[in-house]
């Protein structure tokens, strides 16, 4: 899945803190929340397409070096966001998301143990390019001791509240995905895509 301003977001994106991504009224995006009652649909009437889910290309690498000069004998870990699945249903007061986003991990020559951690974020982003909400989190990566790397899943939700009569706006809302990166791996990020 592909957008139009993959570098203008995921620059905009990464540098937002997450206390600065919107405020916290009612109405906003709420992430993990309880879904509401099914919506009865007629059956001559069908609904709008999901919104879009993607991760941001630019956004769906992460490497760290442990603070150090980035090279192959520095490397601590890496993952890698492979890619999202889901669906969405229509409810009385909104659109309903539910995805998977599938993620693979591979560890460096200086990561001691077998377990390493990347944050990452879910950013909502209104028709009008608006983010309405970015939530941080972090994901684990548990490596068997005879293996470089390992695959991991995460099961995620978010909850769009939109009012019945606005519910054809649905499929311009897009819920963006990427790895929170340092300001040094992000500079590493812009000069690998150039």
């Amino acid at each position: 899945m592909m957008f139009h301003r993959f570098w203008i977001a995921s620059v905009l994106l990464g540098s937002l803190a997450l206390t600065g991504c919107g405020d916290s009224k009612k109405d906003e995006v709420k992430i993990d929340e309880e879904p509401a009652t099914e919506i009865a649909v007629p059956k001559n009437k069908t609904l709008p397409i999901c919104p879009q889910v993607a991760i941001m290309r630019e956004l769906e690498l992460v490497r760290d070096y442990g603070g150090e000069k980035p090279a192959d004998d520095q490397l601590v870990a890496s993952a890698y966001m492979k890619k999202v699945v889901g669906t969405c249903s229509y409810k009385d007061n909104g659109v309903d998301i539910s995805f998977e986003l599938q993620m693979q991990s591979g560890r460096g020559p200086r990561l001691g143990g077998l377990h390493t951690s990347f944050p990452y974020f879910i950013a909502v982003i209104d028709p009008n390019e608006t983010i309405l909400n970015k939530e941080l989190m972090t994901t684990e990566f548990s490596f068997a001791s005879d293996k470089q790397d390992t695959t991991h899943s995460e099961d995620l939700h978010i909850f769009l509240p939109l009012k019945i009569t606005e519910r054809d706006k649905a499929p311009d809302y897009r819920v963006l995905i990427g790895f929170q990166l340092t300001d040094a791996q992000l500079a590493e990020a812009s000069a690998n895509n150039k």
